[in-house]
């Protein structure tokens, strides 16, 4: 299964940054005490720190439009900038302000997004007609918008359409709901209960969803509390999969619970003695990591620009090695842990 986050991913590590810096910003756009455009600035001026340690110039970027991102829906803004070139990618997921300097572009995030990728569709008939929604767990698309019949009034125009024009427009509209189903679409929600012709469960199982039925008036054109109750099935979807991945590996029972012992996952990857990697979104070891041969150098911050989260380079060469690889907020792990890996 593969969405825009996986494409993402794939384009980041398609760049070379040879010599040169990758720079990875993580800017949270919400929940969070201070303005995205304060925290770009501490972010930048931490990273230009660590590129002068390393003796290169200080990094230019031009700030992105904050509002444009928050009227999207963007929960975290994802920078990355290299030889010139920036990069902007609006996340679902929740971080706090992250900056990493490195050989290459820092992804973990990216893999956590993908992860928790889902949406549904939501087919709301109003007084106008129905209109097709596409609900993700942080903001709504309206896909179109259907008229059942231009010469009838908008009120109440699913008692006045005959028969056979009422089963024809939702014959119609649920060709228009398959139409755009995603791989990434897991419910599709209709609304209209005061009229029991347009609910009908054996009629819209055909699109091969799971339904859900609203009540939301017939008279408001944006069904909000449809909306909030659809975001909050996706949200339990999302917090399945992250716990299915950490269980997935713990139930091996062969997870490895020493904090330091992220210096032998490398050469355990490369040896194929690991099969699945969940790895913390939160946690960060720095260091450097020989993709090579396996051998990692770790130390307790950040030092300069060659010095990686180490998490992150290992979640890299899982990816390499054909390993099927998660990235989960801490909280889905147990205490004390980074990782488990099975």
């Amino acid at each position: 299964m593969s969405n825009i986050y996986d494409d993402h991913l794939d384009h980041l590590r398609r760049i070379k940054t040879n010599s040169q810096s990758a720079l990875s910003l993580y800017v949270p756009l919400k929940w969070n005490d201070f303005a995205p455009a304060k925290i770009f600035t501490a972010l930048l001026k931490a990273a230009n720190g660590l590129m002068a340690k390393s003796g290169h110039p200080n990094l230019e970027i031009m700030t992105p439009e904050w509002d444009r991102w928050l009227r999207q829906g963007t929960v975290t803004l994802a920078i990355f900038h290299h030889n010139g070139i920036t990069n902007l990618i609006p996340l679902p997921t929740r971080m706090q302000p992250r900056v990493v300097v490195a050989k290459s572009f820092h992804i973990k995030p990216i893999v956590a997004a993908s992860h928790e990728y889902v949406d549904s569709l939501l087919l709301h008939f109003n007084e106008s007609g129905a209109s097709l929604f596409r609900i993700n767990p942080v903001s709504e698309t309206l896909i179109d918008s259907y008229l059942p019949s231009e010469i009838l009034p908008k009120t109440d125009w699913p008692a006045r359409l005959d028969r056979q024009s009422l089963r024809e427009f939702l014959e119609f509209l649920q060709q228009e709901v398959r139409g755009s189903i995603l791989s990434t679409t897991k419910i599709l929600g209709i609304t209209g209960e005061s009229y029991t012709e347009l609910q009908s469960d054996s009629f819209w199982k055909k699109t091969n969803l799971p339904i859900a039925f609203y009540d939301d008036s017939f008279r408001t054109a944006s069904p909000q509390n449809a909306i909030s109750i659809m975001r909050l099935r996706l949200a339990q979807i999302v917090n399945e999969r992250h716990t299915q991945s950490v269980m997935k590996a713990l139930n091996d029972n062969k997870a490895l619970d020493d904090i330091y012992s992220v210096k032998y996952l490398a050469p355990k990857i490369l040896h194929g003695e690991i099969k699945q990697l969940c790895v913390s979104l939160d946690c960060m070891h720095f260091g450097e990591v020989d993709p090579n041969t396996g051998n990692v150098v770790m130390n307790k911050s950040q030092l300069n620009a060659s010095d990686d989260d180490v998490l992150d380079d290992l979640v890299e060469l899982a990816i390499d090695n054909g390993i099927e690889v998660s990235v989960v907020p801490k909280k889905y792990l147990p205490t004390g842990r980074s990782f488990v890996a099975s």
